[in-house]
């Protein structure tokens, strides 16, 4: 059976067609140090890397998670600190204006001084985010933790849930203490009102230590106070807590994305030596096929008379 001179150029472009793409692959693999760049290069390693991919990214955001809670935690932790200074400070004053040798003037600077702590520990209740959210406000994080009402009471403006984050696929951590917890969980009258009660005990000359009315107000505080620090001391306990945990999941996802970045090179990275050897036999193919095209494009019905 012959073969037509028309059918052994056209087999022949075609081969160096194929051939072409193929080394124009083959040279983008190198280039990339990729094995496969499209599905078709390997169906099942491209749905593998895909997969391992996915979970690098959710791990990926994971560890973003974990980074936006750990700095929320440490600012929680920093304002509950010196919430801690103010109150040891205001245990001392109440101390010390209990104290059966003050005098009115005396007790007078001590009341000035708890309003000013007062005003201090109201701010840091109210203190803000780099975003300008409220902290200790629960998720109610437009609304101030402390105000006051049109009595001029205060009150707590926050509601008692926390803002959880997910830091992995099952695991979901608190990033901040809601202020009913610190301020208003006693069962008694809050610090921020007891205070107003305590100074105006202060405030009355007529009042002193060893008064049932005076002795009555300053044991409150003193309850108020213990009652205060516990909640606040026992938050920050648990936010060590938090951060210890953050820290474990920090490390383990740090792990688990080192292993996925091997676990892909594993499946698409390219073996150079063996890519250079594939690319120059394609391309002595490619070579003979064109000198084989040169040698039929030359042949006519005339050479083979």
């Amino acid at each position: 059976m012959r073969v037509s001179n028309q059918s052994l150029y056209m087999n022949s472009l075609y081969s160096m067609q194929n051939t072409t793409a193929s080394l124009g692959d083959s040279l983008s693999k190198m280039s990339f140090g990729k094995s496969i760049l499209k599905p078709s290069d390997d169906p099942i390693g491209a749905v593998q890397v895909l997969t391992v991919q996915r979970e690098h990214a959710a791990t990926d955001q994971y560890m973003k998670n974990i980074g936006a809670v750990s700095d929320s935690l440490s600012r929680n932790e920093s304002h509950m600190s010196t919430m801690v200074d103010i109150q040891n400070r205001m245990r001392e004053i109440v101390t010390a204006a209990g104290s059966g040798t003050t005098s009115a003037e005396d007790r007078q600077a001590y009341a000035n001084e708890l309003k000013q702590l007062q005003e201090a520990m109201v701010d840091q209740a109210n203190a803000k985010d780099d975003k300008g959210n409220y902290i200790f406000s629960g998720n109610q994080t437009d609304a101030p933790a402390i105000s006051k009402d049109a009595s001029g009471n205060y009150v707590y403006g926050g509601d008692g849930n926390s803002r959880k984050v997910q830091v992995s696929d099952s695991t979901w951590i608190e990033a901040n203490t809601p202020g009913s917890e610190l301020f208003f969980s006693g069962g008694g009258d809050d610090i921020f009102n007891q205070l107003d009660d305590f100074i105006t005990v202060l405030e009355d000359p007529t009042l002193t230590p060893g008064d049932a009315a005076f002795d009555g107000e300053l044991d409150q505080m003193m309850d108020s106070l213990d009652s205060t620090l516990t909640s606040v001391t026992g938050a920050m306990t648990d936010i060590g807590g938090r951060q210890n945990s953050l820290s474990l999941m920090e490390s383990s996802h740090q792990d688990m994305q080192l292993y996925s970045e091997q676990l892909i090179g594993e499946i698409e990275g390219l073996d150079y030596a063996e890519a250079v050897t594939e690319y120059e036999t394609m391309l002595v193919a490619l070579q003979v096929t064109q000198q084989s095209y040169v040698k039929i494009s030359q042949l006519s019905l005339f050479n083979e008379l």
